[in-house]
């Protein structure tokens, strides 16, 4: 990291001066101190945050790590306090055409894209969203956010680091990532426009239940892996893939079977089908291996390897893993669950495609008796499998 950041300083004196100072004196529990100099630090890491850079995000991976512990220390202060509720401020501009879409947001939530520092002053935050500007169409905002510290609780971190910081007299409060707020109401007030809003818990509420549902269908607990795997669901897919392999070069053997799947991933639904049979094939071996042996993925790793094979209409090939995965599925899921739902369906294609009309129908009909337990009979895949059977009654005539 030191080196990364001397190198894009260079003929920098200042910043270069800054990393030898943070090179000879840094400790973890500082992480906060070090950030709100506003140095190559404060600058890279909000880029990195704003722009999702996977080098830059990785690079800071373990100061981001220490900030947030230190955010979790001072955060258990401010909990630890008399204190109820907390008044916060942040004076900013916005282009019309963003605040615009401000206002027109349906849910009327906020999520930041990075650390978001706010100050108990509201002088300072009025005074730093007035300030005069050569840039025309901008519109001067001041955010009034209101902290319920009792509901709030755990949920969102959030802290006073004024006694961390240079700067005292701007009574700093800083927020963690990703924190979420409530708009509560939109006023103009002359050249200002100030937006009353409630920390929620809403974000912190949707991430818990994005890890929850990957650890569900992956048995990873690994962050760092559910983070590229995020990149890829948001279809961030050459991130995803660049994240991955960098990964790659430092993972242990716990966290290699996931990593490789998540690679082969990229490349299947980029259409390069050997690199992703290849790495699949390095993945499946890896969780078949690892003690105890992750069955779940296994059966993921089958399900994908099938599908590949189908493409490439090597169906007697693609109905052998489809099979071997239903049976480990029907293993960890006897009631069955949406990935035992999508391999019926997947056998049902490769039976359809060899013309066996009878195994077709038979588990086309399986796959929605189990949507029915689930009460996912009116999803788009229903009409599909319908329509499939119906097509092959109608052959049978």
């Amino acid at each position: 990291m030191i080196q990364a950041c001397k190198e894009y300083y260079d003929g920098n004196t200042n910043e270069m001066k800054f990393i030898d100072e943070f090179e000879n004196n840094y400790r973890s529990e500082d992480a906060i101190v070090w950030y709100w100099k506003r140095s190559f630090l404060y600058k890279l890491i909000n880029k990195a945050l704003r722009t999702h850079d996977i080098d830059l995000l990785y690079m800071f991976r373990f100061f981001i790590d220490d900030l947030t512990e230190n955010l979790q220390r001072e955060h258990e202060k401010l909990l630890s306090s008399k204190d109820k509720m907390l008044n916060v401020y942040r004076g900013v501009k916005f282009r019309t055409e963003e605040f615009d879409n401000l206002k027109e947001n349906c849910t009327k939530l906020i999520f930041t894209n990075g650390y978001f520092p706010t100050s108990m002053s509201k002088e300072f935050e009025l005074n730093t969203s007035l300030i005069r500007t050569t840039t025309i169409d901008v519109v001067s905002v001041l955010f009034h956010i209101q902290c319920h510290i009792e509901q709030i609780h755990e949920n969102v971190l959030f802290a006073n680091i004024n006694q961390l910081s240079e700067q005292q007299d701007h009574q700093l409060v800083l927020f963690d990532c990703n924190t979420c707020f409530q708009i509560e109401s939109i006023e103009k007030h002359a050249a200002l426009y100030i937006i009353k809003m409630n920390l929620s818990n809403q974000g912190q509420q949707i991430t818990k239940d994005y890890i929850e549902l990957i650890q569900n269908e992956t048995e990873e607990t690994n962050l760092l892996i559910h983070f590229g795997r995020l990149f890829f669901d948001l279809g961030e897919y050459d991130k995803s893939q660049k994240y991955f392999q960098r990964l790659l070069k430092n993972s242990n053997d716990k966290d290699r079977a996931w990593i490789e799947f998540s690679i082969g991933q990229v490349y299947h639904v980029e259409g390069e089908l050997n690199q992703a049979r290849e790495y699949y094939d390095r993945a499946y071996e890896h969780m078949i291996k690892n003690k105890p042996t992750r069955m779940k993925g296994a059966a993921q790793v089958l399900q994908q390897i099938g599908s590949i094979l189908y493409h490439q209409n090597k169906y007697d090939e693609a109905l052998d893993f489809n099979l071997r995965a239903l049976t480990i599925r029907q293993i960890c899921h006897p009631s069955g669950d949406v990935d035992t739902v999508a391999i019926l369906d997947k056998i049902g294609d490769v039976f359809l495609q060899q013309k066996k009309y009878d195994q077709a129908v038979d588990y086309y009909q399986r796959a929605l008796k189990i949507r029915e337990e689930l009460h996912a009979s009116n999803d788009v895949n229903t009409a599909t499998s319908l329509d499939k059977i119906g097509s092959i009654l109608q052959k049978q005539e």
